[in-house]
Order: structure tokens, then sequence, then C-alpha cells
């Protein structure tokens, strides 16, 4: 990951897939809450996320805590294919 923001970014993605793919769990987190991520061997990304959004939360938001205890280190994604071009050869 280039950045903080970057990892920030997919693991939003990944909780929004998440919780459409197990929508139980969705019921567990209250509307307009303010997310915190804390991943597991993440220690300086949780300090940091946690400091910035505590800064930006909303008088009387509540925080619901996400604890990510497992990473897959590979893709979602299934199927893919690449086209390719090469402009100005034959």
């Amino acid at each position: 990951m280039k950045s903080y923001g970057d990892f920030l970014t997919m693991l939003s993605s990944e909780l929004h897939r998440y919780l459409m793919e197990n929508e139980d769990y969705a019921k567990d987190l209250p509307e307009n809450a303010l997310v915190i991520f804390q991943v597991e061997g993440e220690a300086d990304f949780n300090r940091w996320h946690k400091e910035t959004s505590l800064r930006n939360r909303e008088k009387g938001q509540q925080i619901s805590y996400v604890h990510v205890g497992k990473w897959r280190k590979h893709s979602a994604i299934q199927e893919v294919s690449f086209s390719n071009e090469c402009r100005g050869r034959p």
C-alpha cells in the first residue's frame, strides 16, 4: 500500500462487501456510526486511523470499532483477462 489512506479505502470496500454477503452482521452496526478499524498486526495504522477518526467525529456520534483478525493475502477477483494494444508497432 502506498499510504494509510489507500489501505483505509481498501478496508472500507472490503467491509462493505463483507456486510453485503453477511447481512446479519450489518444489523450490529448502528446507523451513522463512526467506524474505526483495528487490524491485527497493523499497530501504526490502527493508531493513525483512531486518532484521525476521533478528530473528525461528529458531536454525539456513536463509535463502532471493527476488529479485523484475519486478512486474505490474495485478491477476491475470481476471473480476469487483459487486452493489450501496442501503438506505433505492427
